[in-house]
């Protein structure tokens, strides 16, 4: 008898879990299981490699319509009122206090359900979806990035399994208070190595700089440290440094880091791309791919990279050392733009240190594919 799974993500545009969760997809036995897939908002660019035998359930369906108009403007105040007295909360826990009840209860009952994310999906499946089983992925550090462990450990309490996307973040989580730390079960992201393989042979005509090319790839958010790139940046013209640095994604910091870059007069050395669906060409065609995270669940993108045998400078995010070992296959820099630049021109003046890391990065294999793709259909079964 096929199983009914409920998998719930916020949407497929550009970013760590998203395309996680897209290399899952097709590994999920749809001859044992029906998988339906809720997304909070619909258009994301991963959309369309969403296997045919998913069925999409667009969240819009689960809200009460009048009462979502009133609660939204509730929303939009609380907000402002957080904003103006100087309150710290995550947008997800104020949005869930109160607009919880514009919500309606899924009238589907399912074996298990599975939120792909921490807060607005977490929040959801265990308060409203009925399932035998419930999991919850933790794909950020939500110790750093302004979720408070009074509100979320009772939703974490409630849950059978939570899936934490990195050993240390496991271990993170573990003493954080957060979470019951007996529920604690890591899988790690999952990376298409092929995908991006094959993805990354296709041409592209925006990287036309013939010298250093470096490579930040993620959503334009505080905790990605975007704007550490752009004071990296600026120290390395500083240095008389002949580079351009490409930006793929965009967010909600987009604006303030148009504004640095035309404050610095960095225009030729940085140049914004946007968010693209095939990032894996850019990172085929840098020399050194650069992530300037203050904080990561996992770190997709540096797994990217990896699948491509690039050399990294990364911040030192806690959970890097997951992936990237000092002076074996990348440099690992403070979370100040002076290191970062230090980093990055030990390593772009430095050729035979370029080639040790990318012999050593072809030596290495994503097993992700495989391994943990297992992992969540043996979840899934159990």
């Amino acid at each position: 008898m096929r199983k009914n799974v409920l998998i719930f993500i916020e949407s497929l545009q550009c970013g760590g879990a998203e395309k996680s969760l897209i290399s899952l997809l097709p590994f999920l036995d749809n001859t044992r299981m029906n998988i339906d897939l809720l997304l909070l908002k619909r258009g994301g660019i991963f959309e369309q490699y969403i296997p045919e035998n998913i069925h999409i359930i667009d969240f819009r369906q689960q809200v009460s319509p009048w009462l979502f108009r009133i609660y939204q403007a509730l929303f939009s105040l609380r907000l402002r009122w957080n904003c103006l007295i100087g309150k710290k909360e995550h947008g997800a826990e104020t949005r869930w206090k109160v607009m919880q009840r514009a919500y309606t209860i899924m009238p589907k009952h399912y074996d298990v359900a599975i939120a792909y994310q921490q807060g607005f999906p977490t929040y959801y499946t265990i308060d409203k979806i009925s399932a035998d089983k419930k999991y919850t992925w933790i794909n950020a550090d939500i110790t750093k990035v302004g979720y408070n462990a009074q509100f979320n450990r009772p939703f974490y309490d409630k849950a059978d399994k939570i899936i934490p996307v990195s050993d240390r973040l496991r271990d993170i989580l573990a003493s954080s208070g957060y979470v019951p730390a007996g529920k604690l079960h890591p899988i790690y992201d999952i990376v298409n190595s092929r995908l991006i393989q094959v993805m990354a042979q296709k041409p592209q005509s925006d990287i036309f700089f013939n010298g250093l090319k470096l490579l930040t790839v993620g959503r334009m958010v505080h905790p990605k440290g975007f704007d550490l790139a752009v004071e990296t940046a600026k120290i390395l013209q500083s240095e008389r440094m002949q580079f351009c640095w490409y930006f793929v994604g965009d967010g909600k910091e987009l604006a303030n880091i148009k504004r640095m870059i035309n404050q610095y007069n960095l225009d030729k050395n940085v140049i914004l791309l946007g968010a693209r669906q095939n990032p894996y060409a850019y990172m085929a065609a840098c020399d050194i791919y650069v992530q300037t995270s203050r904080y990561e669940g996992f770190g997709l993108t540096i797994a990217e990279a990896k699948v491509l045998h690039k050399p990294i400078v990364s911040t030192k995010y806690p959970v890097v050392y997951d992936q990237i070992k000092e002076g074996y296959n990348g440099l690992l820099a403070e979370m100040n733009a002076p290191s970062i630049a230090e980093n990055i021109l030990r390593l772009a003046n430095n050729p035979d240190l370029q080639k040790t890391f990318t012999l050593n990065l072809q030596k290495e294999h994503n097993t992700t594919m495989e391994k943990e793709s297992a992992k969540v259909i043996s979840l899934i079964n159990s």
